[in-house]
């Protein structure tokens, strides 16, 4: 009986070893990005933004989303954005495929409440982030602001790799125990 028991042990371990093995090899998982978003300067501060500020998530894997939550923009005012191939210092065109919540032509459109804040997302069914690019999420005004033409950038963050648990710093190894004999 007890040869049984072990016999049906053993198979269930490898079992759940193999299954754990396919899932982390099935290519699902998903890769997090983050961004804090800054004003970009001086357009931010011509548009009267000095201190709009912001995050931006995008998740790349089975179901491809993004994002955005800004504060200190104009109350109650429309903004365009999306993400963009490049850094913040050297931006690329707009990542195509992307469908947003509220969309005009190929942006995303972000209406700021009363209180200058504003929150919006997209999705893709097609996006696969490529390991040797970068990528960022840009916010413009929508129409001709202070001066400035629509479509001027006033804010922009890079988006960068997190780990699973959200976390991006590791913790130190736990030092070596020390052998020989108790006191």
């Amino acid at each position: 009986m007890s040869r049984r028991f072990t016999a049906a042990a053993v198979a269930s371990i490898a079992v759940i070893g193999v299954t754990g093995v396919a899932t982390a090899d099935s290519g699902h998982s998903a890769k997090t990005y983050k961004a804090s978003l800054a004003a970009v300067n001086p357009a931010a501060t011509t548009a009267g933004l000095a201190n709009v500020t912001g995050k931006a998530q995008l998740v790349d894997g089975k179901n491809n989303k993004a994002s955005l939550h800004m504060r200190n923009l104009a109350p109650g005012s429309v903004y365009l954005w999306h993400v963009h191939e490049g850094s913040c210092a050297a931006t690329g065109a707009p990542v195509a495929g992307w469908t947003y919540r509220t969309q005009a032509g190929a942006n995303g459109t972000l209406t700021s409440n009363a209180s200058g804040n504003g929150n919006t997302k997209g999705t893709s069914p097609t996006f696969n982030a490529d390991p040797t690019k970068s990528y960022s999420v840009n916010v413009h005004v929508s129409t001709a602001t202070n001066g400035l033409a629509a479509g001027t950038i006033i804010a922009c963050g890079d988006l960068t790799t997190t780990k699973a648990s959200g976390k991006s710093k590791s913790k130190p190894a736990h030092p070596p125990q020390a052998k020989g004999p108790k006191s």
